[in-house]
């Protein structure tokens, strides 16, 4: 598994993750994983770089596939410090994107099923993380991981996108 170079993994048949009650942007109580096709990218507020550099490019290629609304977005946060109340101030230039976060033990089932690796860096301010995403079919399983997600084009999500709506 590539920790954060481009890559893939397909999941044939499809993984079960595990079902945990995570808490919305929104301060909602959620079950995940969510039922319907879904983006899933790992990442958390703090993050200096890859996640909004990838948040960046996954809105427009939403967007160029005509915002679909059968296809839930959303953030999956790997960092317990972030609470629902910093990824809604986090997200507010990200709609129609989720944040969601949770006790981390409920986190760390989902990362290992998805083979996501996070940990604090020294001196606890940052998180190294795994630079991935999740895309997950109607009924809620792993389908596909991609690796190097920051490193993808527009076109490139848009492209895997529209694989996952097929």
């Amino acid at each position: 598994m590539p920790a954060s170079g481009p890559g893939a993994a397909d999941f044939k048949p499809a993984k079960t993750l595990p079902t945990v009650e995570l808490r919305s942007h929104q301060n909602k109580a959620v079950m995940f994983p969510p039922r319907g096709l879904a983006v899933v990218l790992f990442g958390y507020t703090r993050c200096p770089d890859l996640c909004p550099l990838t948040l960046g490019r996954l809105l427009p290629a939403y967007e160029a596939l005509g915002s679909p609304p059968d296809l839930q977005l959303m953030l999956l946060s790997v960092d317990e410090r972030d609470t629902p109340q910093a990824l809604q101030t986090y997200l507010r230039g990200f709609a129609p994107i989720q944040g969601l976060t949770g006790k981390p033990e409920a986190i760390r089932q989902i990362a290992d099923v998805a083979r996501v690796e996070y940990n604090p860096a020294p001196g606890g301010r940052l998180i190294f993380h795994t630079d991935a995403m999740a895309l997950l079919d109607s009924e809620g399983r792993l389908v596909r991981m991609l690796y190097g997600v920051s490193r993808l084009s527009t076109a490139k999500l848009k492209e895997e996108i529209a694989r996952l709506l097929r």
